[in-house]
């Protein structure tokens, strides 16, 4: 009989995924092809589009319509209710938040503090500084993606230490597989590669530094290359082009929603990847641009440390100046010739999913108490 493992599944109930779905998603494949685990995945939003992982065996959705689901009610009274009705063996809660209630192990993967630390995504109050921290007391485990972040929990929760485990993201085999060649026509129809062009990720928190990032841009004085810019939202394009100098404004292109499998060759045909951010659990964008080949200039803070490779350049958040000559030293050498770094390549394929699947089954088997 499979290992039921129930996991909230808010992040593949979405119109797109990104973010934590791209860590379940991929969690749940590896795991499932082991034909020893089956999923429960629990939705929220029946009004939205649900992306089941794929894989082989069985899986069962869960979708409903709870009021309130904005205050918390899903998630602390639905979902562990749905995995004692459906006799999961462990429920697994996979973006930081957590029931208080839990009626079979629960484990819990903390990706970063950033919520407690900033208030970026939860506001401080009872449910983040009162609720949440008694049920990570309770949880049977708790993971978590980098070394940083390990001590960045314990910073805040000591006690958390003896059931606390690192586990690293794995990378998606569409980066490795990627090989060099132009640009598909769904991203050219969008206006990239135009131009030779830079390629930031981020979005419109202030630790990512998109407007630090456009200044730079503008600082380089290159009116042979563009700038794309991903995880913008849509509305706020407009007001953050008008920020450009008119000269620079019509080689910054805010990139619309990308499909996933067009982002290998945008990576790929990208002179570097900019990556400014001040602080991250893990930093996905430059473990993908390494997968690829691809020159990666990031901050040398908090997570990132753990993603320095061969063709990352990582440096001192506020040097301006190193910013600068980095960018101009890249552009140049990629100008006269775009192969990808082999090195880069061997370095990022170290990250396997299926490595980070095994560990979590460990996981898993010891929040329910099964003997290896």
């Amino acid at each position: 009989m499979s290992f039921l493992v129930g996991a909230d599944a808010r992040c593949l109930n979405t119109d797109f995924v990104r973010g934590i779905g791209e860590y379940l998603s991929p969690l749940a494949t590896a795991m499932r092809a082991t034909g020893d685990i089956s999923w429960s995945f629990y939705g929220h939003r029946p009004d939205l589009p649900f992306h089941m992982p794929a894989g082989p065996g069985p899986a069962a959705t869960v979708l409903r319509d709870i009021k309130g689901y904005r205050f918390h009610t899903w998630e602390q009274a639905f979902l562990p209710w749905a995995a004692r009705r459906d006799g999961v063996r462990v429920l697994h809660c996979t973006s930081n938040d957590l029931p208080l209630w839990q009626p079979v192990p629960t484990v819990v993967t903390i990706h970063d503090t950033i919520p407690w630390d900033t208030g970026e995504s939860l506001n401080a109050g009872f449910y983040r500084d009162k609720l949440l921290p008694a049920a990570l007391r309770r949880c049977k485990k708790v993971i978590t993606i980098s070394e940083h972040s390990r001590g960045d929990i314990l910073r805040l929760w000591p006690d958390l230490e003896p059931k606390l485990r690192v586990i690293r993201h794995g990378l998606n085999e569409r980066y490795l597989r990627g090989l060099p060649g132009p640009l598909p026509p769904s991203l050219r129809a969008q206006g990239i590669g135009d131009l030779p062009y830079l390629v930031y990720f981020g979005g419109t928190a202030p630790r990512k530094r998109l407007g630090w990032t456009l200044e730079l841009f503008h600082a380089l004085g290159r009116a042979d290359i563009g700038l794309v810019v991903c995880g913008v939202p849509e509305a706020a394009h407009d007001g953050f082009r008008q920020t450009l100098p008119p000269e620079t404004r019509p080689r910054v292109l805010f990139a619309p929603f990308l499909a996933a499998d067009d982002m290998p060759a945008l990576y790929r045909n990208a002179l570097a990847v900019l990556y400014p951010t001040l602080y991250e659990g893990f930093g996905v964008p430059p473990l993908n641009a390494q997968a690829v080949g691809t020159p990666v200039v990031f901050s040398n803070v908090s997570s990132l440390k753990e993603m320095i490779g061969p063709t990352s350049a990582a440096l001192e958040p506020d040097d301006r100046a190193a910013w600068l000559a980095t960018c101009r030293d890249i552009v140049d050498r990629r100008l006269a010739g775009m192969d990808p770094d082999e090195a880069s390549r061997v370095w990022a394929a170290r990250f396997d999913w299926r490595n980070s699947a095994a560990a979590h089954w460990e996981v898993y088997r010891e929040a329910a108490g099964v003997p290896a």
